[in-house]
């Protein structure tokens, strides 16, 4: 990327991606400020500030005394109702609920109705991470671990979370062979993944012969600047002693953080890491 001269604020969620962002964004050129809305370690040399999500305008006027150019959103973010409902409310011109259209996102795509409200707001530009570090998007193919026994489960795997994106529920889902298992709520993927873990200690599931399977796929209706879709070396440790074996990701429209550690961990504990292209009409 060539080096520029812009004023990125990256609203920061919880995990490894947020200082990569920093880094990758630094490296641009980028002058960078963190508007953490998860509790968070500061990153050295970069202004960070709690943006309280029950009160937009006073991130946009955080966004806008940095005189900020770009945004990004980066890592988990996890959104209580209370906020969800506010940020609803704030990207429909403070409308009351009652004023607000039954079809409009609820869920991960709330996210996208604000940047484009804070987009109006601010003239700043929005941004995906890949736009900053292309090489986290996952391949096509095997990316780590065991070679992929079973590519068919896999892709019932995705077309499963594709299918509850389109719900607006959820990026995950896991499966084991055509059974669906458990799909992503509000929880996340972390919960998810133990709820799988619970069920197998019941033994209502998992066995030697069909593997389960762990996939997260982008939302169809998602900005692709709204928190793609990412897995890394912690995905891979919880999956392994969940008894996922498989993990799909869909090639182009998700990110594999730690690349190194993480193929690393899916050599060490068995689990088959790989990237998917599906229908994205």
């Amino acid at each position: 990327m060539a080096r520029v001269t812009g004023r990125l604020s990256i609203f920061a969620g919880t995990g490894a991606l947020v200082p990569h962002v920093v880094e990758a964004a630094q490296a641009a050129g980028y002058k960078v400020q963190l508007l953490a809305l998860a509790p968070r370690e500061a990153v050295a040399g970069v202004k960070m500030i709690t943006a309280d999500l029950d009160n937009p305008l006073g991130i946009i006027w955080s966004l806008n005394v940095f005189r900020t150019t770009h945004i990004v959103m980066a890592g988990g973010i996890h959104l209580p109702d209370k906020a969800r409902q506010g940020l609803i409310r704030f990207a429909n011109g403070n409308a009351a609920p009652s004023e607000i259209m039954a079809d409009t996102p609820v869920g991960d795509a709330a996210l996208a109705a604000l940047g484009k409200v804070l987009k109006k707001m601010t003239g700043a530009s929005l941004m995906g991470v890949h736009e900053l570090s292309p090489e986290l998007l996952a391949p096509e193919g095997s990316v780590a671990g065991p070679v992929c026994a079973d590519p068919t489960a896999a892709l019932f795997a995705l077309q499963t979370a594709r299918a509850i994106g389109a719900l607006d529920i959820g990026q995950a889902a896991v499966v084991s062979g055509g059974r669906i298992i458990a799909v992503e709520d509000i929880g996340g993927t972390d919960a998810l993944i133990e709820r799988v873990a619970a069920l197998r200690v019941r033994e209502l599931t998992g066995t030697d012969t069909v593997p389960l399977v762990l996939a997260k796929a982008m939302q169809p209706q998602q900005a692709g600047f709204v928190d793609l879709p990412a897995i890394g070396t912690q995905t891979v440790a919880n999956c392994a002693a969940a008894g996922i074996t498989i993990i799909a990701v869909e090639a182009g429209r998700s990110l594999v953080l730690q690349r190194e550690a993480l193929m690393a961990a899916a050599d060490e504990l068995g689990v088959s890491v790989i990237g998917l292209r599906i229908d994205n009409g």
